[in-house]
Order: C-alpha cells, then sequence, then structure tokens
C-alpha cells in the first residue's frame, strides 16, 4: 500500500511506544485496493487524536526523568570581590587589640561546593572555601601574612532520622512518575485498540454492504431473466401477461432495494474514509477496492477464558491498577510526612592559613586533628493539621482508586459479556443462515423446473427467489454482526492488533520490525 508517511507506532513488549515523529500528509489515490490491516495502519497514521496521545508517553517519561535529576550531583561555585571601610568599634579593638580608626578591608572571596541527595534520604555537600585577605591590620609588621590566605573544607552530612528518611519518601515522585509513564502507554494503547475497533467495525461494514449490492444485483438479474422467459412463453401463448407484469413488478422493487444498498455503501465507504484519511474532501472520490472478505465466523476460546484475558490485558483496566499504584505510593510518602522532622546533622572539616593559596592548603598537615560538629536539628508541627489532612487526603483518593478498579472490572466484565453474546447469537444464525441459503437455492431449483415444465406459476418462482435473497442477506447480516462482535470482543480484551496479525513497525528503524 503507498503512503507518504511513516508507521507511527513499535510493538514492544505488549504495549505500543510512541516514536517522535509523524507526517499527517497522505497519497489519496483516485482507486485504493485495501486490505482490514491496511486500513487500520492509515488510520493510525491519520488520526490527529492518536498523535497527541502520542505524546503523552514522552512527556511522563520527561516528569520521571525531572523527578529522578533531584539524585544528580550539584556544583556550585562562586567568586566575590569585595572592598570594605568602616569604624572600628569597641568591640572590635578589644577583640583585636589594636587601635584602628577606619579599617579597610579588600577581600577576594572563592568557594565550591559539591552536595546531593541520596536514596535513603542523607544529604551531603562538600564546600572548599580559598579566602585572600587584607586589611589595616595584617598590613602591619607585625601581621604572619599579608595578604592572608585562608582555606577550608568542610563536609557535611545531614541524615533524616524520621521525615524524609528512606526510600519511600526520596524515591516517592520518581516513583509516581514512573507509575504515570506505565499509565500513559496503557492510555495510548486503549485509544490505538479503540481505533482500530473503529476502522475494522467500518471495514466490516463496508464488506456487508458491498456485498448486499451484489445479493440485490443478483436478485434483479434473477427478475429479468424470468421477465424474459415469461415474455417468451407470452408470446408463444404459454403464459398469461399477469406473469411478465409479476417479474416486472418484481424487479422495479428490487431496483428500490439495489438504489437503497448502494446509499448505505456510500455511507459505509464515508464512514471508513474519516477514518484513515486526514482530508476527508480530497479523498471523497476515492474508489475502495476491498481486499478482504467476510469470513465465515470461527470462535471457539470460552466466555471465562476471554474475561480473565480482558482482565490481564484491557488497557483501560491496566490504568485503573496503575492508579491504585500512584496512589499507594501518596500514602506512604503522606504517612512519611506525617512524622516529625529530627536530623542528624555530622560535619567535619579542616582548615589552613598562609602566605598563598598553595600554602593556606598544605597547613592542613599542622592541624592535630579536624574540627568537627554532630548536633539534631528538629521542626515539629504543634498540630500536624496540615499533615494530617495530607494523609487523609491521599487515603480517600486511594480508596476512590480502588473502587475505580472494581467498576472498570465490572465494565469490562459486562462488555465481555454482550459482546460474547453476540458472537455466539450470530455464530448461530449464520450457521442456520447458511443452511436456509442452500434449502432456499434447492427450492428454488425445483421451483424453475416445474415452472419449466408448466406445473407451477411464476409468481411461486418469484416468491422463491424472494426467499432465496432473503436468506444471502440474513446469512451477510449474521456473519457480519458476528465479525464485529469479535472486534469488539478481542478490542476490550486488549489483544486486537494480535489477533488481527496487524504489526506495527517504528518510524526510526527506517522499516525494520
Amino acid at each position: 500500500m503507498r503512503r507518504s508517511q511513516l508507521r507511527i507506532l513499535t510493538a514492544l513488549s505488549g504495549f505500543f511506544l510512541p516514536v517522535a515523529t509523524t507526517t499527517l500528509a497522505q497519497d489519496v489515490p483516485a482507486e485504493l485496493t485495501l486490505t482490514m490491516n491496511e486500513a487500520v495502519v492509515r488510520a493510525l497514521d491519520a488520526n490527529l487524536e492518536a498523535s497527541i496521545e502520542r505524546l503523552q508517553p514522552d512527556i511522563a517519561e520527561q516528569r520521571r526523568r525531572q523527578a529522578m535529576g533531584v539524585f544528580d550531583p550539584r556544583l556550585d561555585v562562586s567568586g566575590i570581590y569585595e572592598s570594605l571601610e568602616r569604624p572600628q568599634n569597641t568591640r572590635d579593638f578589644f577583640a583585636t587589640g589594636r587601635a584602628v580608626e577606619i579599617m579597610n578591608e579588600e577581600n577576594l572571596k572563592i568557594e565550591g561546593s559539591l552536595g546531593g541527595l541520596l536514596p535513603t534520604g542523607t544529604r551531603y555537600n562538600v564546600t572548599i572555601r580559598a579566602y585572600e585577605l587584607q586589611n589595616s591590620l595584617n598590613r602591619e609588621a607585625l601581621a604572619r601574612f599579608f595578604p592572608e590566605y585562608t582555606s577550608s573544607t568542610t563536609l557535611t552530612v545531614t541524615q533524616p532520622l524520621f521525615r524524609g528518611f528512606g526510600r519511600n519518601s526520596t524515591l516517592a515522585e520518581a516513583r509516581i512518575a514512573r507509575a504515570q509513564v506505565r499509565a500513559a502507554k496503557e492510555t495510548l494503547r486503549g485509544r490505538l485498540d479503540q481505533i482500530a475497533t473503529n476502522v475494522i467495525d467500518a471495514y466490516i461494514e463496508a464488506l456487508y454492504a458491498h456485498e448486499l449490492v451484489r445479493v440485490i444485483a443478483d436478485r434483479i438479474a434473477l427478475a429479468e431473466k424470468l421477465r424474459s422467459e415469461n415474455e417468451r412463453r407470452r408470446q408463444e401463448g404459454l403464459m398469461a401477461p399477469i406473469d411478465v407484469m409479476q417479474a416486472e413488478s418484481t424487479r422495479a422493487a428490487a431496483e428500490i432495494e439495489l438504489i437503497r444498498a448502494r446509499a448505505f455503501l456510500t455511507e459505509t465507504e464515508n464512514r471508513l474514509r474519516e477514518l484513515i484519511f486526514s482530508d476527508f474532501v480530497a479523498a471523497s472520490e476515492t474508489r475502495f477496492i476491498l481486499a478482504d472478505t467476510l469470513k465465515e465466523i470461527a470462535f471457539e476460546d470460552s466466555l471465562p477464558a476471554v474475561r480473565n484475558l480482558a482482565l490481564d490485558r484491557n488497557a483501560e483496566y491496566q490504568v485503573a491498577i496503575q492508579k491504585v499504584e500512584t496512589e499507594r505510593l501518596r500514602v506512604r510518602y503522606a504517612r512519611n510526612q506525617f512524622l516529625p522532622r529530627i536530623d542528624l546533622q555530622v560535619s567535619v572539616g579542616l582548615n589552613g592559613l598562609g602566605g598563598d593559596f598553595g600554602t593556606s592548603f598544605s597547613d592542613y598537615g599542622e592541624r592535630t586533628q579536624p574540627e568537627y560538629s554532630v548536633g539534631f536539628i528538629s521542626s515539629i508541627p504543634i498540630t500536624f493539621t496540615q499533615e494530617r489532612a495530607r494523609l487523609r487526603e491521599t487515603l480517600l483518593a486511594l480508596r476512590a482508586a480502588e473502587l475505580e478498579v472494581q467498576r472498570t472490572s465490572n465494565r469490562i466484565a459486562s462488555q465481555v459479556h454482550t459482546a460474547y453474546t453476540r458472537v455466539t447469537s450470530a455464530t448461530q444464525r449464520a450457521a442456520e443462515a447458511v443452511r436456509a441459503v442452500a434449502l432456499a437455492e434447492e427450492a428454488l431449483k425445483s421451483e424453475e423446473r416445474r415452472l419449466a415444465n408448466g406445473l407451477t406459476t411464476s409468481f411461486n418462482v418469484l416468491r422463491m427467489q424472494d426467499e432465496l435473497a432473503q436468506a444471502q442477506v440474513n446469512r451477510l447480516e449474521a456473519i457480519a454482526e458476528g465479525r464485529k462482535a469479535i472486534t469488539v470482543l478481542w478490542g476490550v480484551a486488549g489483544v486486537l492488533f494480535e489477533r488481527h496479525a496487524i504489526h506495527l513497525i517504528d518510524a526510526t528503524s527506517g522499516g525494520k520490525p
């Protein structure tokens, strides 16, 4: 099949992943030979809603990456030059022991820190400071260095003991985002299942309309053949004019039905055009040649098997399951946030002084021990009103999500049961219709032989022709309804593409599966 755009989905691990690009421009041929599978692929290429929905998994994935980005180390660097002039107060005088009326300072301060967060909730930070200090005091002869170079290196570790402790707290947002990625993929798959179901339904309807036109055309041909034979017999004096008129009347009635059938065929093809072309007006004159046929119904799966399959593969049900998982993650996080904040903080560092930056860092070795500090930082709400409300909200949302799973399960079971009943009914009707067609054909042949021998009237032959045409229409209706019901059934079960052997390929793979 000729298409101007690339196929847009990839079948991987039982669900469809989006690709980044697609084009909506399509070739609109004057005549299009179309299989059912090609109709589905064209519809997926052209459908704007599917194009929008394909972006959602990518959007959700970027949110997940944003959430995981909180664990990336962060490097901060600053450099500040400052020039200060201020009078020395009494406290400064007693602190330095020197009388300097105006304190002049020119300082260069360079700081760098590397810090981050671990999944355990631990925050770490390594800070290095290097200062060049020039002031009124170290300009004097008694000063050890001019300018003075000071440096320090400090490692600070803060570990939450209650609120913010553990992976359930720190990874909550990332896990929620990951669940939302899965939900977005399932939502996309469900939307594609719905599009494919609609396309296959329209294709089957168009096949039925084509067959209906054929059956009525055959009925007209039989009526015309009988009219011609009756006219010949009338001219030979073997038949009354009423027999010719009856045949002509039947043919005229069939012509009316043919007009209706052709109008119905146009309607079904318009529906198919709307689904598979992005520009309906441009495709309005395209003539379809449907390559597939209305095959006899063959269905062997049991109702419990299909119902279980639907609960395992149905996209809507999987989205509901992911919603429950998301709400459970939020409940865990809310429970953690209900705890008081008490953090253990440990800090270890070294410092040095010298006549240049290198000497100040080398001076670290002159220290007998590093400087350190150990302590607790706490923040405890008095009423926990906000935290309590947040926890209750998440518990209610979890309950709502669990009820939605049950409601979705019931709806899916109902849809499966209804579709399965329709398939069973259509299968039985089709089998009876096949038998009815065979009997009607045999009865018509028998009545035609009797008419040739003058043992019956053309009215009876016309009645047999009508019965044959009606039996053929009944058979077509049963097969079409059964095929459509099977399509709905596989769509609800989430295996429509698999059962119709529709394989979609990645646009970025150069056409490779």
